[in-house]
C-alpha cells in the first residue's frame, strides 16, 4: 500500500523555522514566573544563561523564540525553568498582529503579543534586524527574517 500524504498540512506555524536557510540557535533558561510564547523576542534575565520576555523599550535583544513541540504539557509557550530555544538568525513563523508588507521593519506589541508593521509606540517596538520577508494579514502566521545585530537594543 502507497504512504499517502495531505496537501493542506501548512508550511509552517509560529516558532517554526520557515526555511533552511543558514539559521542559528542558542538555548537559555526562562527566568521568572511569566511565560514567553513562540515566536516572541527574547531578552537576557539577571542569571548566567538565562532569558525573559521582552516588555520595555532599551533592553537586549537575544532573538525570537522557537517551538518546541515536546513540551510535557499542552500550550504554545514556555514556563519557568523551561529551556528555550532561541533564533538570532534565520526565518521564523510569527504571529501577526496587523497586515504587513515585504520588507518593511518588523515591531512586536508587548500588550497583545503579536508582530506588527505599526509605528513605534510605548508598546509597540521595534526590533533591530528583523523585517517581514514576505506580506501577510493580521491574525495569519508570517515570516519573519531576523539578523541579530550587536547590540540589539529594542526600540
Amino acid at each position: 500500500m502507497p504512504i499517502s500524504y495531505s496537501n493542506t498540512l501548512a508550511a509552517y506555524a509560529v516558532g517554526r523555522r520557515v526555511n533552511m536557510e543558514e539559521w542559528n540557535t542558542i538555548t537559555r533558561s526562562l527566568e521568572g514566573a511569566t511565560a514567553l510564547g513562540f515566536g516572541q523576542p527574547a531578552v537576557a534575565g539577571t542569571g548566567a544563561h538565562t532569558a525573559v520576555p521582552l516588555s520595555a523599550t532599551g533592553q537586549n535583544i537575544l532573538g525570537i523564540t522557537e517551538a518546541d513541540p515536546t513540551l510535557p504539557r499542552p500550550g504554545d509557550a514556555y514556563a519557568q525553568y523551561d529551556n528555550v530555544p532561541i533564533c538570532e538568525s534565520g526565518v521564523i513563523g510569527v504571529l501577526l498582529g496587523a497586515n504587513v508588507t515585504r520588507g518593511a521593519q518588523a515591531r512586536f506589541d508587548i500588550t497583545n503579543k503579536v508582530w506588527t508593521g505599526a509605528a513605534a509606540s510605548g508598546t509597540v517596538l521595534t526590533i533591530p534586524g528583523a523585517q517581514f520577508d514576505e506580506a501577510g494579514s493580521s491574525g495569519a502566521v508570517g515570516k519573519l527574517r531576523y539578523r541579530r545585530p550587536v547590540p540589539s537594543v529594542s526600540a
